[in-house]
């Protein structure tokens, strides 16, 4: 059964650590209450969810009390809506219990979610350590910006601290030794407006190619006019039917935010 499962842990200690039967039976229920299945004691393995299986595998590694957990994509064979439901569980679950956990995920979001800090690695080397929001706002290379969601690439060159990228011009002051060198900019969907009309040096001429509506967002596929890549923007709802936008239109792409790294680093 559930309950089984959970106090096999404390009842294979040796004989001089082992808890009682009532305190193996308290640890137990406690420990059902703590994942949030204290009705599921009496049932088997298989009548399990694959959510509710995750968390009472955890309440037995919880029951030896051990000093570090490590979970390796756990969450990685169940579906979308529950990886959800469950991670946000964990992280109030390590607020209240403060155990150290080592997590091992390829989710982006899902490593930014439950983190407090986060180990960007690439074939065995460590790219950056940080918490979520400063691997995320201020990667520290072209691999950690691309790994962590959704870029756009704009290609152009960098000299003494201004980058020209596209028919953009920026400032980049951590490239003020650069001397007409090749770089790319960095820029997320979400942190590039939509413009009918251009204001100069500072938006990209583009068209619509793809509309697409997901929940409260509007994903965009421009091609730009002096640009190779597709241009993925993400707007509001609200945004989306204020510009009233159509497919084949043309109309001008502002970043709000770019970071520029020299092509040759």
């Amino acid at each position: 059964t559930i309950f089984e499962n959970i106090a096999f842990g404390l009842k294979v200690l040796p004989k001089k650590t082992r808890p009682s039967k009532k305190e193996i039976q308290d640890k137990v229920h406690e420990l059902l209450t703590l994942v949030q299945l204290d009705w599921l004691a009496d049932r088997y393995p298989h009548q399990l969810s694959g959510g509710q299986r995750q968390r009472i595998a955890l309440a037995r590694v919880l029951a030896i009390e051990q000093k570090v957990l490590l979970l390796d994509e756990p969450f990685g064979a169940l579906d979308a809506k529950v990886r959800k439901d469950l991670r946000k569980w964990l992280r109030r679950l390590h607020d209240e219990i403060h155990i150290t956990s080592v997590f091992v995920t390829h989710d982006q979001e899902e490593a930014l979610e439950v983190a407090d800090c986060v180990v960007v690695m690439n074939e065995g080397q460590i790219e950056q350590i940080g918490t979520p929001e400063e691997v995320y706002e201020h990667p520290a290379n072209q691999f950690v910006y691309n790994f962590l969601g959704s870029v756009n690439l704009f290609h152009g060159r960098v000299h003494k601290g201004r980058a020209n990228i596209g028919d953009i011009e920026v400032d980049a002051p951590e490239h003020a030794d650069a001397q007409h060198a090749e770089a790319i900019g960095y820029v997320r969907p979400h942190e590039i407006d939509i413009e009918r009309n251009s204001n100069g040096k500072d938006s990209i001429k583009a068209t619509i190619c793809n509309i697409r509506c997901i929940g409260p967002l509007v994903h965009l596929e421009l091609k730009g006019s002096n640009t190779k890549e597709a241009i993925e923007v993400e707007l509001s709802k609200e945004r989306y039917n204020e510009l009233g936008l159509r497919v084949g239109e043309v109309i001008f792409v502002r970043p709000k935010k770019m970071k520029v790294f020299v092509a040759s680093r």
